[in-house]
């Protein structure tokens, strides 16, 4: 006979990051997706890990008052929201103190909460990647599972996506279709490979389907406090991990000479447009393998901008950065528990951390960016 799995009561502490509530039982601590700080709540325990357990959020016995009801439906099934059961302003609070927990976790340090810069709460979200099933659904993945959920209407994509989910999008084909939308009329990745988008007055081409950020409305705020890290004027700049040179083509507007690193062809070929000027140097190289190969007496840099994947920075970056050292480093995070651990790193290489601005992009997730700028 199947024996049911037991249900069990506790209090939930914390937020940790991704999102999810812990709580401490008598055995393993406890992750509890969808739970809030201070709440009672009864839990399924699914799967244990080593030193800690994932569980399921069955019932809310005393609700935070942070709490809300989604906003949207599908919330739940949709695996693209994970933080619409809270107001926009513990949404904001909670993301502040999972960076400042990470700090003290992982740095062994003390910060204040960080501020945070935020937009709007709804419908900023010009790229999306959608899901077409064999059956004709469209929409996203949902939450732990490959199936599709048809989605007619999503709270935060941007009004360019209304009418194409609303219809179902005939037009677009089974599988995964990446769809930017920062006008009225959305660009598809077939039929549109490269579009250009104006970004703080200046025209950028971007691939449909490559990495780009998807909250237009935050960027001319992103990159005003990047270059706030950064000397006004100066000889020689680095854009590393650079994309499409988001970063270096403001930096060239100071600087006699960028050079842009970045391993994707397709990418630094849309960089060479972006960045302006006839000084500039153009890296198709992973970070790793470009400093291996950097000339004995290299000389340094006024300023580096350094924005790595959710791994962050490799030890080879890091080991880099000690050996050339810069009085003006600042380093754009997607991931608070690497920017941590980078910080803490780089503290031992001379580097102090002055600053640090958060960056709510992606308001309904967990998801956090960060603006950190070192000095020496």
């Amino acid at each position: 006979m199947h024996q049911s799995p037991e249900l069990y009561t506790g209090t939930v502490e914390k937020l940790v990051s991704g999102g999810e509530g812990l709580v401490r039982a008598s055995g393993p601590l406890v992750f509890v997706p969808g739970a809030l700080p201070g709440e009672v709540i009864q839990y399924t325990v699914l799967r244990q890990e080593k030193g800690f357990s994932r569980g399921r959020l069955d019932a809310v016995v005393v609700a935070s008052p942070d709490r809300r009801p989604a906003p949207c439906s599908l919330y739940g099934l949709c695996g693209g929201c994970d933080f619409m059961h809270l107001t926009e302003v513990a949404q904001r609070r909670e993301k502040q103190k999972l960076v400042q927990e990470s700090f003290r976790r992982i740095a062994k340090k003390d910060i204040p909460l960080p501020p945070i810069v935020a937009g709007p709460e709804w419908a900023y979200r010009v790229r999306l990647q959608l899901h077409k099933s064999e059956d004709g659904k469209v929409g996203f993945k949902g939450r732990h599972s490959q199936e599709v959920v048809d989605v007619r209407r999503c709270p935060v994509a941007a009004p360019g996506f209304a009418e194409m989910l609303l219809t179902g999008a005939p037009q677009l084909k089974v599988g995964r279709t990446t769809v930017f939308a920062p006008a009225q009329t959305p660009w598809e990745e077939e039929r549109d490979p490269v579009v250009q988008v104006e970004i703080a007055g200046k025209p950028f081409l971007v691939a449909t389907n490559g990495f780009f950020q998807s909250n237009l409305v935050l960027l001319p705020a992103f990159i005003a406090k990047v270059l706030e890290g950064v000397p006004a004027r100066g000889k020689r700049a680095l854009d590393l991990y650079a994309g499409v040179g988001l970063f270096g083509a403001f930096l060239a507007d100071g600087f006699d000479q960028v050079t842009v690193v970045e391993e994707n062809p397709s990418a630094l070929a849309l960089a060479r447009k972006n960045v302006a000027g006839p000084l500039h140097e153009f890296v198709c190289s992973s970070l790793e393998r470009w400093v291996n190969s950097l000339p004995r007496k290299t000389s340094g840099w006024d300023a580096i901008v350094v924005d790595p994947p959710r791994t962050g920075l490799s030890p080879q970056t890091k080991q880099f950065l000690g050996k050339y050292p810069t009085e003006s480093l600042v380093y754009v995070s997607c991931n608070p528990d690497t920017l941590a651990r980078d910080t803490a790193d780089l503290a031992k290489k001379g580097y102090r951390l002055d600053k640090l601005t958060l960056f709510d992009f992606y308001p309904q997730t967990s998801h956090i960016e960060a603006v950190a700028h070192f000095g020496r």
